[in-house]
């Protein structure tokens, strides 16, 4: 028989159930692949997850009466909480929402104000001048993402309308006809054009639907942005929704290392929050196309967003696209935007280029070849210069 004198102890498997809403499935899901991103790092789960399996599996069910060591959960009840607490068991909150009584998890969750001025810095580079909110005044996230999304607007003078639907507080069985009420007669109010911001994905899909039905066009009159990029909610309408990317691997690893922690005796603040910044938008149809009062700015505005990455576009090209000399575009330009059609260009131009550094892993060499410039030191002085940030800061940070 070999001895096992010296060796070091095995590691402890830990019994982990997770639990998310069905909702918030389409998004959600996403964590799992940052909890399996921790576990090969050598940590050792057995995971036990509620997700219908269409009757081939017995079912798990995690509430009051679960077993085991460790919990990520998205929500729980008092009940619950009491219950958990009494056995030991440990529990990371995966939800802004927490019961107003009874006791508190830890958590980890979006970075909601952050996400807010992501969502106002988008809709501002629009050329809009009026914004609107659809806000669930009972949520705590919808209040945040509020916050944010007015802080942004507030620093360029704007502010925006917050158009109210309290839709958590309408009885399941009559809250999708109240949604539609509610939201036809809020869009039909709306002076357009106008940028909408939703609290998340559902409240986007209930507000073009409503837009539709007020006689607005999305995204021509009333641009939509959501929050989570949920895969189904955002391809299921039309036109197909822009919304904020939910970092689900970056959020399960930070939940699934904070459990551990947790587990292994580690004393942690029931009041501790780790906030999860989006890494970007997911830009679609609901916000490509917007008309603003001056139609010359409109095509020109156009015509940069699909040019953004062709060879440089100068000036004189632009005004001979949309018919008007350099000193009118530049007149309707200021007194539309704030602008010169330089800065759109390269304004524009830095997001294109920006996001793709955040999406491949393309050498800037490459990028440059892709996007009109000479060389990656280029690319890295139009960075620097339009951003203030270097292209390996914007890598780092998407």
């Amino acid at each position: 028989m070999r001895s096992t004198a010296g060796r070091p102890p095995s590691p402890r498997t830990w019994r982990v159930g997770v639990r998310l809403v069905d909702w918030a499935q389409g998004f959600g899901n996403r964590i799992y692949g940052g909890i399996l991103d921790f576990l090969r790092e050598g940590h050792s789960f057995e995971l036990e997850f509620v997700q219908p399996s269409g009757g081939d599996l017995h079912p798990a069910l995690i509430d009051e009466n679960w077993e085991g060591d460790g919990l990520l959960v998205f929500r729980y009840t008092p009940t619950e909480a009491k219950a958990w607490r009494k056995k030991g068991i440990k529990v990371v909150n995966l939800s802004v929402e927490q019961p107003r009584r009874g006791a508190v998890f830890p958590r980890v969750t979006l970075d909601n104000l952050a996400a807010g001025r992501m969502a106002a810095e988008h809709l501002l580079g629009l050329g809009l001048r009026e914004f609107a909110y659809l806000h669930d005044p009972t949520r705590n996230y919808s209040s945040e993402r509020l916050a944010g999304y007015r802080e942004r607007l507030r620093e360029d003078g704007r502010d925006c309308r917050v158009l109210e639907m309290a839709s958590s507080t309408f009885a399941p069985r009559i809250r999708a006809r109240q949604n539609e009420q509610i939201a036809w007669r809020l869009m039909a109010g709306l002076t357009t054009p106008c940028g909408l911001f939703a609290k998340d994905d559902i409240a986007a899909v209930i507000a073009i639907r409503a837009l539709k039905q007020a006689g607005h066009r999305v995204p021509e009159d009333v641009p939509v942005i959501g929050v989570s990029d949920d895969i189904v909610f955002c391809h299921s309408t039309t036109p197909a929704l822009s919304s904020i990317r939910f970092p689900g691997k970056q959020f399960g690893h930070s939940a699934a290392s904070l459990l551990q922690r947790m587990m292994s005796g580690e004393k942690v603040d029931p009041e501790t929050r780790i906030q999860i910044p989006s890494p970007g938008i997911s830009v679609r149809e609901s916000t490509g196309r917007v008309e603003l009062a001056d139609p010359v700015v409109t095509r020109a505005m156009n015509f940069i967003r699909n040019r953004a990455l062709d060879l440089p576009l100068d000036a004189e090209t632009l005004c001979r696209e949309v018919g008007a000399s350099r000193e009118q575009l530049r007149q309707r330009f200021h007194a539309t935007l704030g602008r010169t059609p330089k800065q759109e260009i390269d304004r524009i131009r830095s997001e294109k280029v920006g996001e793709l550094l955040k999406r491949t892993d393309w050498t800037l060499e490459r990028l440059a070849e892709r996007c009109g410039f000479s060389g990656g030191d280029e690319l890295c002085r139009f960075m620097k210069r339009v951003t203030g940030t270097t292209p390996g800061e914007i890598r780092k940070s998407g």
